[in-house]
């Protein structure tokens, strides 16, 4: 483990502890909630962590070739994931909680599907 990995290992548990241990303290309060903030702040830490044991200290594995292609590949199942979970959740909210009234999240399903076709076109013109 390089220097640059210690360092940034340190600083991912001290994060995970200060913002763990204030989120904890919500349980304590009474009346206090988790807001929006909160909910990306435990995100963010889920991802970080996630990135730490997927690729750990083998930063080289990320860059060869198996890396390369389990990258990409993630990345194209993670749209579709993407994708289906806001239609899912667009065609719930249209139907049966507020009958159509919801154009934001309409133009973050719209959003999502044409992200992939245009990042392969530019991907592809940047090739050729």
């Amino acid at each position: 483990m390089s220097k640059k990995d210690l360092v940034g290992l340190l600083f991912l548990i001290a994060i995970t502890m200060y913002f763990g241990g204030t989120l904890l303290s919500y349980i304590v309060i009474d009346g206090a909630t988790y807001g929006v903030t909160e909910f990306l702040l435990i995100i963010a830490l889920v991802v970080a962590w996630g990135q730490f044991f997927t690729w750990g200290t083998r930063k080289e594995v990320q860059r060869d070739e198996m890396g390369k292609q389990i990258i990409k590949n993630s990345a194209y199942v993670s749209y579709y994931v993407v994708f289906y979970s806001l239609l899912i959740l667009w065609v719930v909210d249209f139907f049966f909680i507020s009958k159509g009234g919801n154009l934001l999240l309409f133009i973050a399903l719209c959003l999502a599907y044409i992200t992939y076709p245009i990042i392969q076109f530019v991907l592809v013109k940047r090739h050729i």
